[in-house]
């Protein structure tokens, strides 16, 4: 039997990406755990957002084909397992995590209309996805990180923008995607977050004054290496 698990590696690169953050941040804190129990509650926080994950093939197929047993098994599978590895961090920080729900019904919605490929589902996933940072911050310190969230959904929400800027090369989203990295510039200086965060996405900024021809394989490449940068960067600067 197939395992139907997500394939979209740039979501993979976002999901692993917003984990480290939060593990590099959580660590420069301070660390409740150490040792084996602080390497377990990490490892146990990352695998189970890892199959809450996959839940969104089984879910969006669930969807479409009105239930059939098939989904709905994997669909349980993945997703109950993954609540129950992260249900310590769940119910410690309920307060916190419960205000993310919207964020998942929202998803939920858009999925079972139909509009997976949506700018607005795509900038929710992606919202989802960064979950994990301080979810796995929290796993580490006991504490919720705010700062830490709006961070790394802001650096890598600038992907979505990108991509959609080079497959419609239209002046509004050259436009968009200028504005929203002054903006991101401006809310950093606001938090007082270090905007020296922010300096792969000049690569942004330059490709949208003066787009250029690449394969899409290409962009996938340019955005690995700078969410690796990324997280080097906030190794160094993260307060």
């Amino acid at each position: 039997m197939k395992v139907p698990v997500v394939k979209e590696w740039g979501s993979w690169v976002v999901f692993f990406s917003s984990c480290l953050a939060g593990l590099i941040a959580g660590l420069s804190s301070r660390p409740r755990l150490s040792g084996k129990e602080l390497a377990f509650a990490a490892a146990s926080a990352v695998l189970g957002l890892i199959l809450l994950i996959n839940s969104k093939n089984p879910l969006a197929s669930a969807l479409r084909t009105k239930g059939k047993r098939e989904h709905v098994v994997w669909l349980l599978s993945f997703s109950l397992t993954g609540l129950a590895l992260l249900l310590p961090y769940l119910i410690e920080g309920i307060r916190s995590f419960s205000l993310f729900t919207p964020l998942v019904l929202s998803y939920v919605t858009l999925l079972s209309r139909g509009k997976e490929h949506n700018l607005a589902a795509e900038l929710n996933g992606f919202a989802l996805l960064t979950v994990s940072a301080p979810l796995v911050y929290f796993a580490v310190t006991g504490e919720m990180s705010w700062g830490l969230y709006l961070t790394v959904t802001t650096f890598f929400a600038a992907g979505v923008f990108k991509v959609r800027m080079r497959i419609r090369k239209t002046p509004l989203f050259r436009w968009i995607m200028t504005l929203y990295c002054a903006a991101a510039f401006a809310v950093f200086q606001l938090m007082n977050i270090s905007a020296l965060l922010l300096l792969p996405l000049l690569e942004n900024i330059l490709t949208a004054v003066r787009i250029r021809e690449e394969k899409l394989k290409t962009t996938g490449n340019t955005e690995l290496a700078k969410a690796v940068l990324f997280i080097i960067l906030l190794g160094f600067f993260w307060r």
